[in-house]
């Protein structure tokens, strides 16, 4: 004798009514917290520039008023590593980790504190993605400029990819 199934209680092929809600629902609130995230990673990256520009401006008193030129020379060198050491990187690396892309690889970065200028060398799939870059780099806090100085597509690697420079200046 055959065996026979019977499925008294079918399924709806769509979801319902208060299903598609809960989802919107949820889509809707993790765009809110996407973008309280991405303001309040902002908010720290320009505090934290502004921290080391008043740490910088901050005048520094030395211990000995009567030295000799040679004293005075050295004096001057101590005090201007002692202020490239304590310069505050970290509202860069800030600013740098909010523009981050997946379609972007970082190959060096150069950082030049006397002109308040980083320079960048990455590389991307496409132009178009290194342009993107430039633009969410130029809209974080404490960047005041970002500008793409030269670009070439690596004929040689298998992909194609755009290696490209930018020019960071740092600034309120």
């Amino acid at each position: 004798m055959a065996r026979l199934d019977f499925d008294f209680h079918a399924r709806p092929r769509r979801p319902g009514t208060l299903g598609v809600v809960l989802a919107l629902a949820g889509l809707v609130a993790l765009g809110w917290v996407w973008n309280t995230l991405q303001a309040n990673r902002a908010a720290e990256a320009g505090l934290g520039l502004q921290i080391a520009a008043l740490e910088q401006a901050r005048p520094r008193v030395s211990a000995r008023s009567t030295a000799s030129s040679a004293d005075t020379r050295r004096d001057d060198t101590h005090k201007r590593l002692a202020a490239q050491l304590a310069y505050s990187w970290q509202p860069v690396f800030d600013a740098l980790a909010a523009a981050r892309s997946d379609k972007i690889a970082l190959v060096s970065l150069d950082a030049l504190q006397a002109k308040s200028q980083l320079k960048l060398t990455a590389e991307a799939r496409q132009l178009a993605d290194a342009v993107d870059f430039i633009d969410a780099l130029q809209q974080q806090p404490g960047v005041k400029r970002a500008a793409l100085f030269q670009h070439e597509v690596q004929a040689d690697a298998d992909q194609h990819p755009v290696r490209f420079n930018i020019l960071v200046e740092l600034g309120s």
